[in-house]
């Protein structure tokens, strides 16, 4: 694994991490009740594609820029319309002090881009992209997660 001096987490094994280490802090959520011009602003203000949904400190799903692209073509007044009109709601979630195999394995087998990270109180405290997970693991082990699904194994070389 190539190691960059100036990230001192680079300099941690891979199989050391953990969700907490790799996750993305939410700076800025929106309720199932946002509206999708709320969300948008989100996107534009944080420079992201993608804002959780919570409800109570819960995620409750997650919007994506795609989604809203796809979404106005069928609703061209989508704009006032609440975000969880067409929010993902089957976002995979990992503990905080999960492994990064565990959040690999999680998101594998939910088949999804990302994993929300909660607490103890299945509160949400980030999220772990797969764009995070490939700078922190070799590429051979993200090829072959990605390749081989469920059975892989994250090793380091």
């Amino acid at each position: 694994m190539s190691v960059d001096s100036s990230d001192p987490i680079d300099q941690t094994a891979a199989e050391d991490l953990t969700a907490a280490d790799v996750m993305t802090p939410l700076s800025r959520t929106c309720s199932p009740f946002s509206t999708v011009t709320e969300a948008v602003m989100i996107f534009k203000e944080e420079d992201s594609d993608m804002v959780p949904v919570v409800d109570a400190g819960k995620s409750v799903g997650v919007v994506i820029d795609r989604d809203i692209a796809l979404a106005v073509a069928d609703d061209p007044d989508l704009a006032d319309r609440p975000v969880s009109e067409i929010m993902s709601k089957d976002v995979p979630s990992v503990a905080v002090d999960a492994s990064l195999e565990s959040v690999v394995r999680t998101m594998t087998a939910a088949n999804s881009r990302l994993a929300m990270v909660v607490d103890a109180g299945s509160n949400l405290l980030g999220v772990v992209t797969w764009t995070e997970l490939a700078k922190r693991l070799p590429i051979d082990a993200v090829t072959a997660i990605l390749d081989a699904g469920e059975s892989a194994e994250v090793n380091e070389p």
